[in-house]
């Protein structure tokens, strides 16, 4: 199925979740655990960088974790706050629409903020630095659409349709080709 997904790499983010298929897919290993605890935001950034690494090779990265709902989702809504300088809630509802379960864990959500104002931040020094900068729309952090997001969300169903019949083939934890 992986293949049929056009998946190339994986990135598990989790402690406990073994890589079963590391002899033919690349793998980037974070070891976090679920729980209050965890500093998945200090993983941000390694992450981001593993899927772009992949996307510049033309591949397509699975991100993944035990149940796909908490660590998975935390970093796909990090790397769609960093590369489309949206805010938290904007890639909250364009993941949540493509798989409905994501639920990060309260600790996580406040990483998750924490990392939006330092992307943010970020994004309003750059603009201001630049006068000829593009012009936001009010409370809008992205004059790019959600719609052109290069990510794909697989879920875990029994298949018994033609590929091309599947909704989860345009998701978004996947990434596509962009090169």
């Amino acid at each position: 199925m992986l293949d049929a997904l056009g998946i190339t790499a994986l990135l598990n983010v989790s402690s406990d979740c073994p890589n079963h298929f590391e002899g033919h897919y690349q793998y980037k290993c974070i070891p976090v655990e679920d729980n209050h605890k965890a500093d998945i935001s200090s993983w941000f950034m390694e992450a981001i960088e593993y899927i772009d690494a992949v996307k510049e090779c033309r591949g397509r990265v699975l991100v993944h974790c035990q149940a796909g709902i908490s660590r998975s989702a935390t970093i796909c809504l990090a790397y769609l706050m960093m590369k489309k300088r949206v805010r938290l809630e904007e890639a909250f509802e364009f993941v949540k629409q493509r798989r409905s379960i994501i639920s990060p864990n309260f600790s996580f959500m406040g990483q998750l903020l924490q990392f939006e104002s330092q992307v943010l931040a970020t994004s309003c020094a750059a603009e201001a630095a630049s006068p000829s900068g593009p012009l936001r729309e009010r409370g809008k952090a992205t004059p790019t659409p959600t719609s052109q997001f290069v990510f794909s969300f697989p879920v875990s169903v029994g298949v018994h349709a033609a590929p091309s019949s599947l909704p989860y083939l345009h998701s978004p934890i996947t990434t596509s080709p962009s090169c």
